[in-house]
C-alpha cells in the first residue's frame, strides 16, 4: 500500500488520466465492461512489455532504468504505471473512433452519438481505434526517452534508439498490436455484459454530452504531451505531433459542428432500437419528428382531395 501511495503521489498525472477514463467509461458503459476491461487490458500490455525488455517482441528491445525501485509500484519489472496507461490511451482512442464513425445528435449544449451495437463493434471502429492509439504514442513516446528533461525522470532507454526522434519502428508496431487487443476487448466486453435493453450498472444516461468525455480525455493526452515537448524545448518534436494531428481535429470539427453529419430520426430509431433506456434524452426530438411526419401527411392528404 505504500508503494501505491508513492506511485501516485509521484506520477499524479497518469492518475489523473485513470480517473477521467474510470469516471468516462463508466458513465457511457457501465462498472462491469471497465473494471474487467481494466484488469485484462493491464494484463495484455504488462505481459507485452515483459515480454520487450526480454526479447524485444512486440515493442523492439528496450530496458528500464532501476532509478525508482523502491520508490514507486514495478510489477514484473515494469512499473505499475508505464502498462496502466494502456488502460485509458484504449479506451479513449476507441471512443474517438465511435465519434468519427456514428451519426451525432444535439439538442442545445447536449452532444451525443446516434452509435449502435454494429457500429461499436465494427471493423473501420477497431482499426481507427488502434491508429488512434498508435499516433499519441508518436508524441508521448518521444517525449518519454527525454524524462530526463521533466519530471518523468530518465526510466528506459531503447536498445538501439530508433530512427523516430529516438524510437524504433517496432515500438509503434507493437503499440498496434497491443492496441487491437485492447480494442478488440472493449468491444467484446462491451458486447457481451451490455447485451439486451437493460441499462448498464452505473451508466448515467442523463448526463449532457456524455459521448465527449472520451475524445476530450484523448485530447486531454496529446495536449499534454505536446505542452511538454514545447515545454523542455524539442519544438521539432511538439511541431511534428501538432501537424499529425491538424486533419483529426478539423475531422472532428467538421462532424460535431455540421447539420448535415447529425443523424435522422431513423438514426435515432436505430440507436434507440439497441440502447432503448437513453430514450428519455431523445423524447422531444421523437415528439417533434412525429408531430412533422403527421404534418407532412396531412398535407399530402389534403393535395390528393383536392
Amino acid at each position: 500500500m505504500h508503494l501505491l501511495i508513492a506511485t501516485i503521489a509521484l506520477r499524479p498525472y497518469v492518475f489523473v488520466f485513470l480517473a477521467a477514463f474510470l469516471f468516462s467509461s463508466i458513465v457511457n458503459f457501465g462498472v462491469r465492461t471497465t473494471l474487467l476491461f481494466t484488469a485484462l487490458t493491464y494484463a495484455v500490455s504488462l505481459a507485452c512489455e515483459w515480454s520487450s525488455v526480454h526479447n524485444g517482441f512486440p515493442f523492439g528491445l528496450y530496458h528500464y532504468v532501476q532509478a525508482t525501485r523502491g520508490r514507486e509500484l514495478w510489477i514484473a519489472g515494469v512499473p505499475f504505471m508505464d502498462s496502466l496507461s494502456f488502460t485509458f490511451l484504449g479506451f479513449a482512442s476507441y471512443t474517438v473512433a465511435l465519434l468519427a464513425a456514428a451519426p451525432p445528435y444535439r439538442r442545445g449544449f447536449d452532444l451525443r452519438i446516434l452509435d449502435t451495437r454494429k457500429i461499436r463493434r465494427a471493423p473501420r471502429v477497431w482499426i481507427m481505434a488502434a491508429l488512434f492509439m498508435v499516433m499519441v504514442d508518436m508524441t508521448v513516446d518521444p517525449l518519454s526517452v527525454r524524462g530526463d528533461r521533466w519530471f518523468l525522470g530518465r526510466i528506459f532507454w531503447y536498445d538501439p534508439p530508433g530512427p523516430h526522434f529516438g524510437v524504433p519502428i517496432s515500438n509503434y508496431l507493437g503499440w498496434f498490436f497491443v492496441a487491437a487487443i485492447a480494442v478488440a476487448i472493449f468491444q467484446a466486453l462491451d458486447g457481451w455484459m451490455n447485451r439486451g435493453g437493460a441499462r448498464p450498472r452505473g451508466a448515467l444516461t442523463a448526463l449532457p454530452s456524455r459521448a465527449l468525455l472520451g475524445p476530450a480525455l484523448y485530447l486531454g493526452i496529446v495536449g499534454f504531451g505536446v505542452t511538454m515537448l514545447f515545454v523542455i524545448g524539442a519544438d521539432e518534436i511538439a511541431w511534428a505531433s501538432v501537424f499529425m494531428y491538424l486533419p483529426l481535429l478539423a475531422l472532428m470539427l467538421h462532424i460535431v459542428t455540421r447539420p448535415e453529419s447529425y443523424g435522422d430520426a431513423d438514426a435515432i430509431a436505430r440507436h434507440l432500437a439497441d440502447f432503448p433506456y437513453d430514450a428519455a434524452a431523445f423524447r422531444e426530438a421523437r415528439a417533434g419528428a412525429g408531430g412533422r411526419r403527421a404534418g407532412s401527411d396531412d398535407r399530402r392528404t389534403a393535395a390528393r382531395a383536392d
